[in-house]
């Protein structure tokens, strides 16, 4: 019995890294992301971008979510990756974001956070 148990422990070890949520999840599809959830997490994250450098704001303004995807995090908490039609309004320019957000759906703005925000490079 003795010799089973580094065995039945390393199994317990491997079976718990490898079936960790978020560890190698895959990205799902956004089956609709226009809705109204999508769009306030896409204003959620040009909000924080916008103001992240208190001595140069950015006038920006979310025209709408092109595309995303989710992923779960761990808890409850997901990862949320979307492409987003921002617009300069100083400019009245626009360009294509992709910004990764993680936050528990249902919950407050302060428990939400902004992970990136760079330029879309679409693949040709």
């Amino acid at each position: 019995m003795r010799s089973l148990l580094p065995l039945l422990v390393a199994t317990l070890v491997a079976v718990t890294a490898f079936s960790a949520p978020g560890a190698d999840a895959a990205w799902t599809p956004i089956a609709n992301p226009r809705s109204l959830v999508i769009r306030q997490i896409g204003n959620f994250a040009v909000i924080v971008y916008s103001n992240a450098d208190p001595h140069r704001m950015r006038p920006l303004a979310l025209v709408n979510v092109v595309r995303g995807e989710t992923q779960p995090a761990g808890s409850g908490i997901t990862d949320y990756r979307l492409v987003l039609n921002v617009r300069n309004t100083a400019t009245g320019s626009t360009g294509l974001y992709q910004t990764v957000v993680r936050g528990r759906p249902g919950t407050r703005a302060k428990t939400w956070e902004l992970l990136s925000f760079v330029q879309y490079k679409q693949a040709i």
